[in-house]
């Protein structure tokens, strides 16, 4: 029965059958019917005013998917932004559109005869506020383009003073100044005081944290230290080596006896290996050792005993 009610309700809007104020009915044969209201359409300064726009679509003719409405109520400013909701029934479809708003500006401070009643006010404790109508958009989706449907022009927005026009009233720390607007007086403050000179407990705090910092970085330092590797000592060079050494100072030398003498010294410390009568073979020779017979002899040497270069 409920959605059967919403329908009927719906209808009878489309056709022009609704007529409260805040109301906007279609004609019969158009496409959508818009409603808005400020609630309260009269509030204290800072308080909070809800607004919404209700716009009823027919779904056989428009799209409510591309319906849009653009709000602006400046000076106000909206709290949290602008919700969104539809409601389906029957081939109708209901968009409403609600804000929370609120001016804690100068701008919306109430001032002398701003009211709809105009001179017969005599006293600045209201504002009235007349907002930019709310615009429905329609995107075309043959086109792309927007077109407008509808301005919403919205009520009155009254806002009423905190202060009581009685002076009387006023709380004695408030002064007046000569035009009646409110002052303030300006105090110097009084300069601070400390217990400890702002120098001496900075002093103090820095001391503290680092012998706080010392202790750690003195066991990491001792770790470090500890990890570190012991610095190996040279091992003397073996017999054979120094005869290596010998053979390889005389090869570059190119003195003949030298190099025969360095050989069969290297022949010496070979006694026992297989390749000492190559050595000394080498040395005696009729011709002198060539550099590169020496060279290769050295090489061979070092490998077969675990000699680095």
């Amino acid at each position: 029965m409920k959605r059967i009610a919403v329908v009927v309700a719906a209808v009878a809007l489309l056709a022009g059958c609704a007529g409260d104020g805040g109301q906007d009915a279609a004609p019969p044969g158009k496409d959508l019917a818009t409603s808005r209201s400020l609630t309260p359409t009269a509030h204290l300064f800072g308080e909070f005013v809800h607004a919404r726009v209700d716009v009823i679509v027919d779904r056989e003719k428009l799209d409510p998917d591309r319906v849009r409405a653009k709000l602006d109520f400046l000076p106000y400013r909206i709290q949290s932004g602008v919700t969104h909701s539809r409601d389906d029934f029957s081939h109708f479809t209901r968009l409403r559109w609600e804000a929370t708003l609120r001016c804690m500006t100068i701008a919306c401070v109430p001032s002398r005869l701003q009211s709809v009643l105009g001179e017969q006010e005599g006293r600045g404790e209201r504002r009235t506020y007349r907002f930019t109508p709310a615009r429905v958009d329609y995107e075309d989706p043959e086109t792309g383009k927007v077109r407008r449907l509808k301005n919403v022009f919205w009520p009155p927005l009254d806002a009423i003073s905190r202060l009581s026009p009685d002076e009387q009233q006023i709380p004695a720390y408030a002064s007046l100044g000569p035009g009646g607007e409110f002052g303030a007086t300006l105090a110097p403050v009084a300069e601070p005081t400390y217990r400890l000179p702002a120098w001496l407990l900075g002093g103090a705090l820095l001391a503290i944290a680092l012998a706080l910092l010392a202790f750690p970085a003195a066991l990491v330092a001792r770790e470090i230290r500890r990890r570190r590797p012991e610095p190996q000592a040279e091992q003397p060079l073996s017999p054979l080596e120094l005869a290596l050494l010998r053979v390889e100072r005389v090869r570059d030398q190119g003195d003949a006896e030298e190099q025969r003498e360095a050989l069969e010294a290297l022949a010496y410390e070979l006694d026992g290996d297989g390749r000492a009568s190559r050595v000394r073979a080498l040395a005696w020779q009729p011709d002198a050792p060539t550099a590169g017979e020496t060279t290769a002899l050295i090489v061979e040497l070092r490998g077969a005993h675990g000699i680095s270069v």
